[in-house]
């Protein structure tokens, strides 16, 4: 099965080319396709990127991307995203070589479930982060592989648009998915890294 892959980014142009592409670039698993979303036009990000295989696309305007968390980017994704499944990966975080092979594999041994997560480990507090069954701050963006059908239940949300006191639009869709009856299998393995600012 294709792997699409999304990667919103805003200016942090050598953590998405030191950290996030070539993590992608180590995956095990090789049937995938890297979208790279810059949150509004990025002249120098375009000629960065000229030489990497990725498909690389500028959302028209800028919406303030500290703001909405790349929702908007990662919808701007989904819109060019042709493989079975959907994977993301924030460009300051990292992936282990095994992320999509574990999981994809978990998703082809369990045909009902619509998306497969791990675990992260956070740095520099090396937390590990991945509540089985999923729940609010126990759930990242990038440690998410989803079927496409999932694109249909629900998009990112923008945080202004999400009720209540959660805000985090990576628990707001995993939240809608739930909502809607999709079925998860956790995999108890670390293979997201994520950074704090800083490191």
């Amino acid at each position: 099965m294709k792997v699409s892959i999304i990667t919103p980014t805003w200016q942090r142009h050598h953590l998405l080319l030191g950290r996030a592409i070539p993590s992608v670039q180590r995956q095990s698993y090789t049937d995938t396709e890297h979208i790279v979303v810059s949150d509004g036009p990025d002249p120098t990000l375009r000629g960065l990127l000229a030489e990497e295989p990725v498909t690389y696309i500028e959302c028209p305007e800028h919406d303030d991307h500290r703001m909405n968390f790349g929702s908007t980017a990662r919808n701007w994704g989904l819109d060019y995203a042709t493989g079975d499944l959907i994977a993301y990966l924030d460009d300051d975080n990292s992936w282990r070589p095994d992320h999509l092979s574990l999981l994809v594999k978990a998703l082809e041994i369990n045909p009902e479930a619509s998306f497969a997560y791990g675990l992260m480990i956070t740095h520099p507090h090396e937390v590990v982060i991945g509540t089985n069954p999923p729940q609010y701050a126990g759930i990242d963006t990038s440690m998410i592989v989803q079927r496409r059908q999932l694109m249909d239940v629900s998009r990112w949300p923008h945080p202004s648009v999400i009720q209540g006191d959660q805000h985090a639009p990576d628990w707001a869709i995993v939240e809608a998915w739930l909502s809607g009856g999709a079925q998860w299998i956790h995999v108890p393995q670390v293979t997201v890294d994520y950074y704090f600012p800083g490191c």
